[in-house]
């Protein structure tokens, strides 16, 4: 599933978000990564450890992680990582990688089924830095406008191409979902566009109800809770 998400924070959250990395600084990015993939990511990312504001930060991502409609019926949240502030600045790029599968969250494992790019600044702010991710059907090329988000499989192959003017900021975690195998989100999302579609335009049709059975009992067996 590759999707855009519009709007994923509004103007208060990116204010949020702006003072965060004004009262900050950044480190090398290529810490946080494991061996194969450290030579091929030139970015930084903002040090949250001490950060006064660093869990302010947590809680507002994680609110709309849980809140968002589009996230819910898409991802089907289980557990995600702490969110990370990368930048790259003109020159800066991450070449082809891979995510890890498993990720440590104070202590306990998360396995990253989803990765989710928030783009904080405008695409106007900066040139490159495209998002691009291998799919079997072609390359997606993604650069979206502040406070819009995108989530695909952390599976995919991908990259961000080097920055050649200004600078790109982005807020970057990886989710877990209770749907892990990846089709069946797909057909729970296709499920989840027909109930919506169906509840517009026949609100008391059984065909509504049909589709709201079949999602929940889907769910309810493929779930991991």
């Amino acid at each position: 599933m590759y999707l855009r998400i519009p709007n994923l924070l509004n103007e208060e959250n990116l204010q949020l978000v702006d003072e965060l990395i004004a009262t900050g600084s950044f480190a090398d990015g290529a810490a946080t990564t494991g061996a194969p993939t450290k030579a091929v990511k030139k970015n930084l990312q903002l040090e949250l450890r001490n950060h006064p504001k660093r869990d302010e930060f947590l809680k507002m991502v994680t609110s709309i992680v849980n809140a968002n409609p589009l996230l819910r019926t898409t991802a089907f949240p289980r557990r995600m990582t702490f969110p990370l502030v990368s930048k790259y600045e003109t020159g800066m790029s991450y070449g082809w990688h891979i995510d890890n599968p498993i990720m440590s969250v104070m202590g306990s494992p998360v396995r990253t089924d989803i990765a989710c790019t928030i783009f904080i600044n405008e695409s106007s702010a900066y040139a490159g830095g495209e998002l691009i991710v291998r799919t079997g059907s072609g390359d997606v090329r993604v650069k979206l406008e502040r406070g819009d988000a995108f989530i695909y499989p952390a599976t995919s192959r991908h990259q961000v191409t080097e920055v050649t003017r200004g600078e790109r900021i982005a807020v970057v975690f990886w989710i877990q979902s209770m749907i892990a195998d990846t089709s069946k989100r797909e057909l729970l999302h296709d499920l989840g566009m027909a109930y919506d579609r169906v509840l517009k335009e026949s609100p008391e049709s059984e065909a509504l109800q049909a589709i709201q059975r079949a999602q929940t009992n889907l769910v309810r067996r493929w779930s991991e809770v």
